[in-house]
C-alpha cells in the first residue's frame, strides 16, 4: 500500500508541476504587452505612387534578435526596398537582411545584434518597407511569422498588428475644379498651373 501510495503521489506532483508550467506559459503570453505592428495602420496611394510603411515594436525588454514575414495582394503592390530601422542599433552592431517574392507577395526580414551583450528595451523601429503601387484596390499589409527573442535565446511573448492600405486612380482633368466618383467616395481635385492636387475626400 506504501509503494501504490508513493507513485500516487508522485504521479499527482508531475501532473500538478505540468499544469502550473502550461499555465504560466500560458499567463505570460496572454500577460505580455509587448506589441509588434504596420504603422501607419490604415495607408492610401496613388497608381504609380511609391510609399512606406514601417515596421514598430512597443513595450519590449531586452530584444536580441527579431524577424517577421509580411504579405500584401501582389496584383497591386510590389515591394522596392526594405531598410533597418534605428531600435536595435541602440544595443550594438547588428546582422540584417531580407528576402523579397514579389510575384508571390511576401518578404522575410531577420535582424539581430551580434556579441554576448543584452538586447535593446523599450519602444521603435524595427525596418521600413517601401513599396511601388501596380494597380488600384485593397490590400491586407500581414504581418505574420513574427519571432521575437531575448539575450538569453528566450521567445519574447507579443501580438502583432496589421496594416491596410488602399490604392486609388484619380483621373486627369484639364480644368477643375471637379467632383470625381471613385469607387465609394468623392474626390474633390483641383488644378492650378497644371499641378493636380488631392483637396479632401467625403
Amino acid at each position: 500500500m506504501k509503494k501504490v501510495s508513493f507513485f500516487a503521489a508522485l504521479s499527482l506532483s508531475l501532473l500538478l508541476i505540468t499544469a502550473v508550467h502550461n499555465i504560466t506559459i500560458h499567463m505570460s503570453t496572454a500577460l505580455s504587452t509587448t506589441m509588434i505592428s504596420v504603422n501607419p495602420l490604415t495607408s492610401s496611394a496613388l497608381v504609380g505612387q511609391n510609399f512606406t510603411i514601417d515596421i514598430n515594436i512597443s513595450d519590449v525588454f531586452d530584444l536580441y534578435g527579431w524577424e517577421f514575414r509580411l504579405r500584401w495582394n501582389s496584383t497591386l503592390l510590389d515591394v522596392v526596398n526594405v531598410t533597418e530601422g534605428s531600435f536595435l542599433k541602440q544595443g550594438g552592431n547588428t546582422f540584417f537582411t531580407f528576402k523579397t517574392n514579389n510575384t508571390a507577395g511576401y518578404i522575410l526580414v531577420d535582424c539581430t545584434l551580434l556579441g554576448s551583450i543584452l538586447g535593446v528595451s523599450g519602444n521603435g523601429m524595427l525596418a521600413t518597407v517601401e513599396f511601388y503601387v501596380e494597380s488600384a484596390g485593397e490590400s491586407i499589409l500581414d504581418l505574420y511569422n513574427t519571432i521575437l527573442v531575448n539575450s538569453q535565446e528566450q521567445t519574447i511573448y507579443h501580438t502583432q498588428i496589421d496594416g491596410i492600405i488602399t490604392v486609388v486612380t484619380v483621373p486627369f482633368f484639364i480644368e477643375g475644379p471637379y467632383y470625381t466618383w471613385y469607387g465609394a467616395e468623392y474626390w474633390i481635385i483641383e488644378i492650378e498651373k497644371h499641378l493636380i492636387r488631392l483637396v479632401s475626400n467625403y
